[in-house]
């Protein structure tokens, strides 16, 4: 099992957005996948993915010790696997995220594990950094939101977790990744379009292989699905993995397609 933090430093970036659409992408690849609502505070993962946290335990619930993990996890679509968050503030209270290393311990059998985290410096925030494999920065090119992303790159390196990379969101063509890349001191694993159906889709609560398989920005998820698990598979039809000139390629054939639609 392989467990990403998805972090960024500001909210509203497109953090939960990547970890559900990334999540469904590798999910419909037939690659067992869980995604973990971890930010206990303002969690909305369950939303994006048609998911109704009422109808049964929370994170909350297991953080708290009421609950195993797999009794909380939900079935999502195309296969994904959800762990929601409660929106109660009774639930935040009572949870614990010091326990948030046990709830994975406790997961069903998966391949991928995505934690939704909460921005900002806290310790629920902070927490979820400690316990993954790697950390997946999420940021738009927008300066201040990557100043903030900095910070969050810096805090997952004191405690020596490995960097998966960053997530550009909202990139037009003219966003310039190489810059972004030299501010966070990242790789850059893939780059998202400032596509109308990210935001239909989240307002129709399904994924984007499932509202929009079709859009520029289905594609980037896909071409990012792939480059993360090493699955060529997953990659759309007109973009390799095989190499970084490949998936540029593929990012600018992906930008041009939803110009011209």
């Amino acid at each position: 099992m392989r467990v990403y933090a998805v972090a960024s430093g500001k909210g509203g970036v497109g953090k939960t957005t990547t970890v559900a659409n990334l999540g469904a992408v590798l999910a419909a690849g037939g690659h067992e996948t869980v995604v973990v609502d971890a930010d206990l505070g303002m969690g909305n993962l369950a939303g994006a993915l048609g998911v109704d946290v009422d109808d049964g335990p929370t994170v909350h619930d297991v953080l708290a010790g009421r609950t195993a993990a797999a009794a909380a996890v939900r079935e999502g679509p195309v296969g994904l696997s959800v762990l929601p968050a409660s929106t109660a503030l009774d639930d935040f209270r009572a949870a614990n995220p010091s326990n948030l290393a046990a709830l994975l311990e406790g997961l069903p059998d998966a391949e991928t594990v995505l934690l939704d985290t909460s921005a900002g410096l806290s310790h629920d925030s902070v927490e979820p950094l400690r316990v993954a494999d790697e950390a997946l920065l999420v940021s738009t090119a927008e300066r201040g939101a990557l100043g903030d992303t900095a910070k969050t790159r810096d805090v997952a390196e004191r405690l020596d977790t490995p960097l998966a990379g960053a997530v550009v969101t909202r990139a037009t063509p003219e966003t310039d990744t190489d810059a972004v890349a030299d501010r966070l001191d990242v790789r850059i694993r893939g780059t998202i379009p400032d596509d109308p159906a990210v935001s239909a889709a989240a307002a129709a609560g399904e994924p984007l292989v499932v509202a929009a398989p079709d859009a520029a920005s289905t594609d980037a998820y896909r071409r990012l699905a792939a480059d993360l698990s090493g699955d060529a598979a997953l990659a759309p039809d007109d973009a390799g993995t095989d190499d970084g000139d490949a998936s540029a390629e593929g990012e600018r054939v992906g930008f041009l397609r939803w110009l011209l639609r």
